[in-house]
């Protein structure tokens, strides 16, 4: 899977003070398998006051994990 099938959870951009910029991404997306779930985390923050910083993570389970979580610990609903 590339990158442009990935979920965006949640993206924020700020700026804190006027010389520097906060950037954050949560996106979940399928990984190449089929079988896994992934779960990445991405933090930049651009300074006048330091170069660029970047932190990336990125989290992995068992896609069949996910499901029987969210079925153990869901709320049922009627659609």
């Amino acid at each position: 899977m590339n990158r442009n099938d990935a979920l965006v959870l949640h993206r924020r951009t700020r700026a804190p003070n006027q010389v520097s910029v906060h950037c954050r991404e949560i996106e979940l997306r399928l990984a190449d398998d089929g079988r896994h779930v992934m779960l990445s985390r991405y933090v930049e923050l651009y300074s006048d006051e330091c170069a660029a910083w970047c932190s990336v993570r990125h989290h992995r389970i068992p896609l069949i994990s996910m499901i029987r979580w969210i079925i153990s610990n869901g709320e049922g609903v009627q659609v």
